[in-house]
């Protein structure tokens, strides 16, 4: 059959025998051409996600080198004028002012100590990058290393956005199963995560010790007044009504002998050894199978 915009004689042009039809068509549409991205989203799903680029990796720790580098001087000023604005209201009488000030410059300071095995961390790999290119397993002397890196873009992602690419690049050499053991508190020192840059990192308030000693110290550098009795019994104070405020209703659907059982099981994951990222990987799914 002819198409729609054929001519009167192109139609009489069918009866003739030995005529060719010169019927004009329309353009047929171009079949669907997925885009680049999607295409990549299907290789990334078969063949299991990135791959690992060395040196894609290299630049993501130097620059997070220099980050670390940056925040430190920035932290190190904040904690000069915390420090000042302290005294200030230890002079001023302002306990509780001050008491709540202090736990900010705790916190300051033991991020300023994470960021240095950071980034000590990070130079180390660096410089050793070729090796773990050049090698399937993860080697014993940068165990450490890879293992605190990873655990810290989980908790200082949002200071260093460039440690998740650091984070990926190693889930492309090692697993993902691997990175998520680092990453979780219960299997992070058996992977070989430092246990400074754990204790460091860790969300747990500061005690009433670690408080008052910061107080006297602000307050011997400052010259500023300070009744240490008068201030332990405002912490002391503080702590009772923080312990009754938490024990006052246990949680719902736990008892304190499942509470406990919990507690061992963390102990007992916490005091395990990863030989290398395949164990520590195997430990990452049969945590997730128990919850």
């Amino acid at each position: 059959k002819c198409g729609p915009f054929s001519s009167r004689a192109t139609i009489e042009c069918l009866h003739r025998p030995g005529t060719l039809c010169l019927t004009a068509r329309r353009a047929a549409p171009s079949p669907f051409r997925p885009s680049r991205a999607r295409t990549m989203g299907v290789f990334d799903a078969l063949f299991g996600g990135p791959k690992f680029n060395a040196s894609k990796c290299k630049t993501a720790l130097r620059l997070c080198v220099g980050r670390v580098k940056l925040l430190r001087n920035k932290k190190a000023n904040a904690v000069v004028n915390l420090k000042r604005e302290i005294a200030d209201l230890l002079n001023a009488g302002k306990v509780d002012s001050a008491r709540v000030r202090v736990e900010a410059v705790l916190r300051e300071e033991a991020t300023l100590e994470a960021f240095e095995v950071l980034d000590l961390f990070c130079e180390l790999l660096v410089v050793r990058l070729p090796l773990i290119e050049s090698t399937k397993d993860l080697p014993a002397d940068l165990k450490e290393a890879v293992a605190t890196v990873v655990y810290a873009a989980r908790r200082v992602a949002d200071e260093i956005p460039e440690l998740k690419e650091v984070k990926t690049q190693f889930a492309g050499k090692y697993g993902s199963q691997y990175v998520a053991a680092c990453g979780e508190d219960a299997t992070a020192s058996a992977c070989g995560v430092s246990e400074l840059a754990m204790t460091k990192l860790a969300l747990a308030p500061p005690s009433k010790e670690a408080r008052l000693e910061a107080l006297r110290t602000v307050a011997a550098e400052r010259g500023a007044r300070f009744d240490e009795a008068k201030m332990a019994e405002a912490l002391e104070d503080r702590r009772t009504s923080d312990a009754n405020a938490t024990f006052s209703k246990p949680p719902e659907g736990e008892s304190r002998g499942e509470e406990s059982g919990g507690v061992k099981r963390d102990a007992q994951k916490r005091s395990a050894t990863f030989a290398d990222a395949g164990q520590a990987a195997a430990a990452a799914r049969a945590a997730a199978a128990d919850a």
